[in-house]
């Protein structure tokens, strides 16, 4: 238990550490002669490294543990922040941006340690604690991130350097675990990346949109966005509870389709939200609340059956998902209206939860 504690803690500090560089990018960007077309492809770069070294880090720690793989991708992440910080040049900046992308691949080799850690009936509440973990960081980081950044643009990243480093020193020590028994590469698991490509997809629209949405078409101020981000949070808190009490009454193969009900019920709010500021906040906590009960239950349901390699490929095909995601929902924002990302989010969310269950029950987890 303190070992699994242990981990998320890493979790939140790997996450903040991502975090913490977001508002001074921009700043060091124009120091280096880059461009918002520059930040765009370093926001890729990174995203492209974790998408392809992701699997390979999961096979990895399947054959030699997970301890040693995620030591080394914080590693990674240290010295990819270290070469930002003392970056002359954009090429060097894209070096430290790479490594830490690679670095960052090792996600999965962390949520298969901690489903090692966890019985099997219990990993979908463990997965969403993850979850939690993993927005939790995200959210303080940029918050922490905006303090230094006013002090020097470069602090941030030595910041981010010195956190990867703690939360690789702390794993470090902890036990090593890896699959009880050998493991190949699972058929119908790998089918679930599809689902989790789609829902990651719906999601990143809504993230990217939100905040742009919120302020141009309702006329938010800066505090009651970030009030909605806010109750988001809170409500994806309120999802570790809720995820707990639906893995002692019922399957993966009812509870993901569930959560991305939840999901799509939001979304559909968020485009009828332009009259009234009570349906957006409740739609967007509805959207994280489901967000998090549907990738809990879905993770749950492969680490049963799949080992690193297969929730390498999962997390792989969930950032492939929000590379496109923000692409495409701008597309329609911009194109057909300010609610069509919001829109075409529910469908392919709702489209998702048919899907998720149909795999799901082919798992044996109806």
């Amino acid at each position: 238990m303190e070992t699994r504690f242990l981990l998320l803690g890493a979790v939140a500090l790997q996450m903040v550490g991502f975090g913490i560089i977001l508002p001074a990018m921009p700043f060091l960007l124009r120091e280096l002669g880059g461009d918002a077309a520059a930040q765009g492809l370093l926001v890729s770069l990174f995203s492209l490294m974790q998408f392809v070294t992701a699997p390979l880090w999961g096979y990895v720690s399947d054959k030699i543990g997970r301890a040693p793989v995620v030591a080394a991708g914080l590693a990674l992440g240290a010295a990819g922040q270290a070469v930002a910080y003392a970056a002359q040049s954009l090429a060097q900046l894209a070096l430290g941006r790479a490594l830490a992308g690679v670095g960052g691949g090792t996600l999965a080799a962390l949520q298969a340690w901690i489903a090692d850690l966890t019985p099997s009936d219990r990993r979908a509440s463990a997965m969403a604690l993850f979850g939690i973990a993993f927005g939790v960081g995200f959210v303080a980081g940029p918050a922490i991130g905006g303090a230094l950044g006013t002090l020097h643009p470069r602090l941030p990243f030595l910041a981010s350097a010195v956190l990867y480093a703690l939360a690789g020193t702390a794993v470090a020590r902890l036990p090593n675990t890896r699959p009880t028994r050998r493991q190949g590469f699972e058929i119908v698991v790998g089918l679930l990346a599809v689902p989790v490509l789609m829902l990651n997809l719906g999601m990143s629209m809504f993230e990217a949109l939100l905040s742009y949405f919120s302020a141009f078409a309702r006329g938010l101020t800066p505090f009651q966005i970030g009030l909605l981000f806010f109750v988001s949070g809170v409500a994806a808190g309120a999802a570790q509870p809720v995820v707990r009490r639906l893995e002692r009454s019922s399957s993966p193969g009812r509870n993901a389709p569930l959560g991305m009900a939840t999901m799509a019920v939001g979304l559909l709010l968020l485009s009828f939200a332009s009259s009234s500021l009570a349906v957006l906040y409740i739609g967007a906590a509805l959207v994280s609340l489901g967000g998090v009960v549907a990738s809990s239950f879905i993770f749950a349901a492969a680490s049963r059956r799949g080992a690193g390699v297969e929730l390498g490929a999962l997390q792989s095909a969930g950032t492939l998902g929000r590379i496109a995601g923000p692409t495409i929902g701008g597309y329609l924002y911009t194109t057909i209206s300010a609610t069509a990302p919001f829109i075409a989010s529910a469908a392919v969310v709702a489209a998702t939860a048919a899907l998720t269950s149909l795999l799901l029950s082919r798992v044996g987890l109806r």
